[in-house]
């Protein structure tokens, strides 16, 4: 996503430039820790004669959902050891209370006051592991995917262990752009610690994406759903990053230079036209009342594996995109219904009809076919750019 380039700024290559190997780990500021025994204060003077790994993860993050059952089994072979394991999360405990109840973790879990820790520690990708001694000296930073049972031996015994290598700390100094546009190839996810389809920035200063296909892109830029962007096949195959800086970047300004990015990237022509189309409709059963939970937090967040999702205050158009994939036909949401909702769905995948069921009787909603006139985005040229 960044062939055009006018400044470049890696976040993800400032990660944990605020921690040193070799010296004191930083403090830890948590507003609540979870599956800890009452009363526990998470500091180094309480910690001190036991060695911690530090993660630092998010639910939306799937890098760090993968890295789940590795930290469970690593937790499982050093219980018997000086270690503690502290996973660490910016967000709302409601949210991650519901996501412990899908994934179980071990070791505490650290709900981080207001992001303090992670800028103690200078985190901006995740996930990401810090090893502190006994002591509280940072030994090692790197990716969780690192900790194999033996440097972890080797750590416990105050041998000196290798992960990837440090993010230059020279260029945390680096001042930010005041305007900036860029594409380039997806650099790798240890590179910039960010996990293909994430999205960062400032709100009104910056816009990152990390890892996206053209297409997406496209229906990013031109608010046009991804099955609605005509575009070439090869639209769907190289990954790309993204980086958009400005003064005063509006959503609408956002849009209007990424737009401008792959115009200039990829020589993007293109138009919107309307449609006659298939859809599926998403409606409330007449006399039955919708299986949908109140919001049981004040943020959105999702997870699980195909066939089974679930949802924390999402609105229903949520459930709608979930259809549209499931279905591969565009699903509109026509509910009328306000607010946002708690559900879990599980169907077979592959099989629409299974999905249609699930709607049905799981959350009392329906899905039925109809037509209506959709918005496309037909990109009428566009070409694969090349290094110069």
């Amino acid at each position: 996503m960044r062939f055009f380039c006018l400044l470049l700024v890696l976040p993800g290559l400032c990660a944990a430039a605020e921690v040193q190997v070799g010296r004191p780990a930083p403090p830890l500021v948590f507003r609540q820790i979870l599956q800890a025994p009452a009363g526990t204060k998470a500091s180094w003077d309480a910690l001190k004669g036991s060695a911690a790994v530090l993660e630092f993860w998010a639910t939306w993050c799937p890098g760090c959902r993968d890295q789940i059952p590795h930290l469970n089994r690593l937790a499982e072979e050093l219980k018997s050891k000086p270690l503690r394991f502290i996973s660490i999360t910016d967000e709302e405990p409601g949210i991650v209370q519901r996501f412990l109840k899908d994934y179980a973790m071990s070791g505490w879990i650290g709900l981080d006051s207001a992001g303090a820790t992670f800028k103690e520690y200078g985190i901006v990708g995740r996930p990401q592991a810090v090893l502190v001694d006994a002591n509280g000296i940072v030994r090692g930073i790197g990716p969780p995917s690192e900790l194999t049972g033996e440097l972890m031996e080797n750590f416990l015994e105050g041998k000196e262990i290798t992960l990837s290598p440090e993010a230059p700390i020279k260029l945390q100094s680096l001042p930010e752009p005041f305007f900036e546009l860029m594409v380039r190839p997806a650099a790798p996810v240890d590179a910039v610690g960010y996990s293909p389809g994430a999205e960062s920035g400032k709100p009104g200063r910056s816009f990152e994406a990390w890892g996206f296909r053209l297409r997406g892109l496209l229906s990013t830029a031109y608010d046009v759903p991804e099955e609605r962007v005509l575009a070439p096949a090869w639209a769907d195959e190289t990954k790309y990053d993204v980086a958009i800086a400005a003064p005063e970047l509006t959503p609408a300004r956002k849009l209007e230079l990424l737009q401008r990015a792959l115009e200039t990237t990829f020589q993007v022509k293109a138009h919107k036209e309307s449609r006659e189309s298939q859809v599926f409709v998403l409606k409330r059963r007449a006399s039955v009342e919708p299986a949908l939970r109140p919001a049981t937090s004040a943020s959105t967040g999702w997870w699980g594996t195909p066939g089974n999702r679930k949802a924390v205050a999402a609105p229903t158009s949520f459930l709608a995109d979930i259809a549209s994939r499931a279905l591969r036909t565009p699903v509109l949401d026509e509910t009328g219904m306000q607010g946002q909702f708690d559900f879990e769905l599980k169907w077979e995948v592959g099989n629409p009809t299974s999905f249609i069921e699930a709607v049905r009787d799981q959350l009392r909603l329906e899905l039925v076919q109809a037509r209506r006139p959709l918005e496309y985005l037909v990109v009428d040229s566009a070409a694969q750019p090349r290094a110069w």
